[in-house]
């Protein structure tokens, strides 16, 4: 069964861009599809996909400003309202990973540039959860199902596997981005953390590291095209069950080491 409703951040390109276009896609899919960036009114690519989906709606939502994220909430909220359904699935996809410049990994370390990272990719996800959280509780509330799952209320949050550390074996060799890898292993514990604080709310929590995608931060050298990724994190995700709150998986839904 598909969620009846879904907010994506970072869906004006990437990742977050093909997981609107997917969802889109879906015959008898969401009713809501919510595609929340910085600036959706200049993403060309997201703005094509709105005009043949009107079940599309852009939606301003900055992570780090969280004045946007209010006012990303009242216009979901007023959007739902028609239907009068909470929210049934928020995936934080929104994040980034330096590559040019310094100040990310150590010998080199800038305080500003760690901050950055972990301000997007973790506490960026705090701050949106928290705000969408009355929304996921009442899509919770309203189903009669009786087990949990991305048709009744979920979080997922989209980690990597550099944020495992059973798996880093490599250091810095994998990527030479120390405060990304911080960043990611502070999500996992958000997603581990929050499973356990809304199992009573039956809302469903779990992290996925996509691969490594033929995006802009993946270039063009990347295993995964972004297509077969997101295909197969849609696939994972609708199999998600009580059984995989909390956990951390790759995108065909594998466990991955914390």
């Amino acid at each position: 069964m598909h969620p009846r409703s879904v907010l994506v951040t970072g869906a004006s390109r990437g990742i977050g861009l093909e997981f609107i276009k997917q969802l889109a896609a879906i015959k008898n899919g969401p009713v809501h599809v919510f595609a929340a960036c910085r600036n959706p009114d200049a993403a060309g690519n997201l703005q094509s996909v709105i005009k043949d989906h009107p079940q599309v709606h852009p939606v301003h939502l900055d992570v780090e400003d969280d004045a946007s994220i209010l006012s990303a909430v009242e216009k979901v909220q007023s959007i739902l309202k028609t239907t009068d359904d909470g929210l049934t699935l928020l995936i934080n996809n929104a994040g980034i990973c330096d590559k040019q410049g310094t100040g990310f990994s150590v010998p080199g370390a800038e305080r500003a540039v760690f901050q950055h990272h972990m301000n997007i990719n973790s506490i960026g996800p705090v701050m949106v959860t928290q705000a969408f959280l009355p929304l996921l509780k009442k899509a919770s509330a309203m189903s009669n199902s009786a087990k949990m799952g991305a048709h009744k209320a979920a979080i997922v949050n989209i980690s990597s596997i550099l944020g495992s550390i059973g798996e880093n074996t490599m250091g810095s060799k994998a990527i030479a981005n120390v405060a990304y890898r911080m960043s990611k292993t502070a999500l996992n514990q958000l997603g581990k953390t929050l499973s356990v604080d809304l199992k009573s709310d039956g809302i469903l929590v779990a992290s996925f590291c996509p691969g490594w995608v033929q995006t802009d931060m993946g270039g063009a050298q990347a295993a995964v095209k972004v297509n077969d990724s997101v295909s197969a994190l849609l696939g994972s995700i609708e199999k998600l069950t009580d059984e995989h709150s909390g956990g951390y998986f790759n995108r065909t839904g594998g466990k991955i080491a914390f």
